[in-house]
C-alpha cells in the first residue's frame, strides 16, 4: 500500500464508548439513531456504521437516498432514515433498498402514496414537524391532518414522528418552546386516538442537556464521534475524540528576512526562518481561511501556517522546532506531544461548528481504523428481485 500524505485515524474502540456513555444517559428502552450522514461526519460511514450497530444502535439515519444506498450495498441490514428531505428521483430506491424518508409536507405523502400504489408496495415514513428549526418540517398547525393522511394510506406505514432543535447546545428557553410546541402536537394527536410508535427529538445536545426531550428514541451525531456540541462541559460530560488528523513535512528549506512565501506573496519572512511544506491542502479539507491563522503540530509543538493554504500543500514556520526532518508526522487534529488541536479549536478560526473540520476532509485524505476488531465480517448487499409479497419496507 502506498504510504498517505495526508490520513484520518479513527479510534473505533472510542467511538464505542462514546456510545456506551451516550446509551448511559437514557432511560431503559429508549432506542438509539445513530446518525452517520456526511459519511458519518468524515469519518467513513460503512466502517462506523458497522461498529455503532454491533454497540447498541436500533438504526441509522442519513442525508440523502445515495448514503443509504452505499449502506446496504455494504452488506447493513439494520433500518436506515433519510433524515431530510427526498428528491422525486430518490423515490424508486426507497423500496428496492428498504429506506425510510421524513414526510415534510401533505404532498410529498400524496406523491409518496401514488407512487407506492404504483410499485405495489407499502412504505414507512417518519413525519418531521418544523418547531422553530425553520428549515424542514410541516407546520405544527398542519401537523394532525399529515399524520392522519399517513396512517390512512395502505400503501403508506406511519414509522415515527419527529421534530429537530436548532440551539439546544446554546438557548435552552428556544429550545424548552420548540418542546412545548411538539408535545402540544403529540398531545392533540392522543386527544385524538391517534396512536404515534416512534417519537424522537433529541439530538446530540439535547440528550445530555434536556432528558426530557428523550422520548422513544434519540438521534446523536456529534457525540458519537467525542464532538463537543457545544453544552458538553455543562452537562458534565466527557467523551472522547475519535479522529485524528496528520500529513507530513515533504520539503524543508532556509530563508532570509524578507523572502516572500506562497502565492500572492502573502508572506513575507519578518527574519531569518526554517519553513517547512506540509503534504496537505484546500483540497484535502484545510481550509485556506487558515492562511497565516492557523495551526499544526510537530514534534510536540505549535507551529503558524505562513503565507496561503493552497490546494495541496501548506507552509509553515518551524524556526523553533530543532530536529525537524522530512517525513517527520504533523497534527493537523488530535494530540501530537504534550499539545493537542481540538475540532473546536480549528472551528472557532473559521467560525463555525466543530464538525465542519471533520466533515470537510476531502478524498485524499487516507481513512486508517484503529481496534478494528470491533467490525464484524458482513456479507455484501447482493440486488436481487423482489416478490409482490416482499415489497413490504422494513420499520
Amino acid at each position: 500500500m502506498i504510504n498517505p500524505r495526508t490520513w484520518a485515524e479513527i479510534d473505533l474502540g472510542a467511538m464505542a464508548r462514546n456510545l456506551k456513555k451516550v446509551r448511559g444517559h437514557l432511560s431503559r428502552g429508549t432506542r438509539v439513531l445513530a446518525v452517520v450522514k456526511a459519511n458519518a461526519y468524515g469519518h467513513g460511514a460503512i466502517a462506523v456504521s458497522r461498529v455503532l450497530l454491533e454497540n447498541g444502535a436500533s438504526m441509522l439515519g442519513v442525508g440523502d437516498s445515495g448514503e443509504a444506498m452505499e449502506l446496504r450495498e455494504a452488506g447493513i441490514s439494520a433500518p436506515i432514515m433519510i433524515l431530510g428531505a427526498i428528491c422525486e428521483r430518490e423515490v424508486e430506491a426507497l423500496v428496492e433498498y428498504r429506506i425510510i424518508p421524513s414526510v415534510h409536507s401533505l404532498d410529498r405523502a400524496y406523491s409518496l402514496q401514488d407512487a407506492m400504489k404504483r410499485y405495489g408496495a407499502c412504505l414507512s415514513v417518519n413525519v418531521n414537524i418544523d418547531t422553530g428549526m425553520g428549515r424542514l418540517g410541516i407546520k405544527p398547525e398542519n401537523a394532525l391532518e399529515l399524520i392522519e393522511y399517513v396512517q390512512s394510506c395502505p400503501n403508506l406505514r406511519l414509522f415515527g414522528v419527529s421534530t429537530h432543535f436548532s440551539s439546544a447546545h446554546s438557548n435552552k428557553e428556544f429550545t424548552l418552546h420548540q418542546l412545548g410546541v411538539f408535545k402540544d402536537v403529540l398531545r392533540k394527536a392522543k386527544r385524538k386516538g391517534i396512536r404515534i410508535p416512534v417519537v424522537h427529538a433529541a439530538n446530540s445536545a439535547a440528550l445530555f442537556g434536556l432528558s426530557e426531550t428523550h422520548f422513544d428514541m434519540v438521534r446523536p451525531g456529534a457525540a458519537l464521534y467525542g464532538i463537543d456540541p457545544g453544552n458538553l462541559k455543562e452537562c458534565g460530560v466527557e467523551l472522547e475524540p475519535v479522529l485524528s488528523w496528520h500529513t507530513q513535512v515533504v520539503f524543508l528549506k532556509g530563508v532570509e528576512e524578507g523572502t516572500p512565501i506562497g502565492y500572492n506573496r502573502n508572506f513575507i519572512a519578518p527574519r531569518k526562518m526554517r519553513i517547512a511544506t506540509l503534504c496537505v491542502g484546500y483540497n484535502d479539507g484545510f481550509h485556506f481561511i487558515f492562511s497565516n491563522r492557523g495551526e499544526v503540530l510537530i514534534r510536540g509543538k505549535r507551529c503558524k501556517v505562513v503565507g496561503n493554504v493552497t490546494m495541496d500543500y501548506i507552509m509553515v514556520d518551524v524556526t523553533d522546532v530543532p530536529d525537524v526532518s522530512v517525513g517527520d508526522t504533523v497534527t493537523l487534529l488530535g494530540r501530537n506531544g504534550g499539545d493537542e488541536l481540538t475540532c473546536r479549536d480549528l472551528a472557532q478560526v473559521l467560525s463555525a461548528p466543530p464538525y465542519v473540520i471533520t466533515t470537510s476532509l476531502g478524498k485524499r485524505v487516507k481513512r486508517v481504523y484503529r481496534d478494528a476488531c470491533r467490525m464484524p465480517e458482513i456479507e455484501p448487499y447482493r440486488e436481487r428481485a423482489i416478490s409482490d409479497k416482499e415489497r413490504q419496507v422494513a420499520s
